[in-house]
């Protein structure tokens, strides 16, 4: 059996031709361009074993990802395993907000890979809580080159991807990756009152509807990733009664004594929201009284997808 061969049976088996290239490329360890350019080249009896094998997996839900061990993710490219969550397009709006705020704090519209953030030579301290496979961490650190990230997680092996990632995209020395529960590695690092962002994509479905996902999630996603608790929204609460003890709150400088995108001042809340979760967040953050000028973003569905809240200034400081 030939490239086009493999293809074409491939895709009748799948009844998707984007994945079919994806799985075909990815057994046969070559460039999609090559798919097309040597359609006539013959496959092995182990590429055939392992296209068989790959077929099949996808067949039975195993998530695309999970076979090819690898992710796309703001035009970057993740290991993943089972035992991390597998990245998501609109947490890409995520990572667009830190960087706009970098850039322009009065602002959330940018265009996707339009900005000089590398530029940016101060240092910008970062959190991201619940790092999973590092890919927030990871591509904040590669646009970011004065960042220091401190990227938590309660799983060992995710941890381990997270750095795998990291050394893939040279950012190593950028980021410090710390096992355990949200906050709990971190308290004694001395990082509060420090930190300009504070970030997470934290688990938010609710624990009841879990099962009632698709199964390429359902089955085989981790759910200690998913889980949510009862009403969706326990990892908010913590974060949130957490969040501002590490986010500077410092009064802001004159504009015309501070460097472009220097967060001398106020530090900034950005979490992922899941679909109808924006105003009991917005509520919860509200409450604390311990920030300001909170900002929710839509995604290219029209869903509101993250929520950005400065921290206040505090006073007598």
């Amino acid at each position: 059996m030939n490239i086009k061969e493999a293809l074409n049976r491939t895709h009748r088996d799948l009844r998707n031709f984007l994945e079919a290239e994806v799985l075909l490329k990815s057994c046969l360890e070559i460039e999609n361009v090559e798919l097309y350019l040597n359609p006539d080249r013959h496959l092995s009896h182990y590429e055939l074993n392992l296209l068989a094998e790959a077929i099949e997996k996808r067949k039975n839900h195993l998530p695309l990802a999970y076979i090819t061990g690898e992710k796309e993710f703001y035009s970057l490219e993740f290991r993943v395993t089972p035992d991390t969550f597998i990245p998501r397009p609109e947490t890409e709006f995520l990572v667009e907000a830190v960087l706009k705020k970098i850039l322009d704090p009065g602002s959330l519209i940018l265009e996707k890979n339009q900005h000089p953030a590398s530029s940016i030579q101060h240092p910008v301290n970062i959190i991201d809580l619940g790092t999973g496979c590092g890919n927030i961490a990871a591509t904040l650190a590669r646009y970011i080159p004065h960042s220091k990230i401190y990227a938590t997680d309660i799983s060992k092996k995710a941890l381990g991807v997270a750095k795998e990632n990291a050394r893939r995209h040279r950012v190593e020395d950028r980021i410090t990756f710390l096992e355990g529960d949200l906050f709990s590695p971190l308290e004694n690092r001395h990082l509060k009152g420090k930190i300009d962002f504070l970030v997470s994509n934290p688990p938010y479905v609710i624990k009841s509807e879990i099962d009632s996902l698709m199964p390429e999630v359902a089955n085989y996603e981790p759910r200690i990733a998913l889980d949510g608790g009862e009403d969706g929204l326990s990892f908010y609460r913590r974060i949130i009664e957490g969040a501002a003890q590490y986010l500077k709150s410092l009064p802001r400088r004159p504009a015309s004594t501070a460097k472009r995108g220097e967060q001398a001042g106020q530090g900034y809340l950005v979490l992922e929201l899941g679909i109808d979760q924006a105003p009991q967040v917005k509520e919860m953050i509200e409450k604390t009284s311990k920030f300001e000028s909170i900002e929710i973003i839509k995604d290219y569905s029209g869903i509101e997808r993250v929520i950005v809240a400065r921290r206040a200034v505090i006073s007598n400081r």
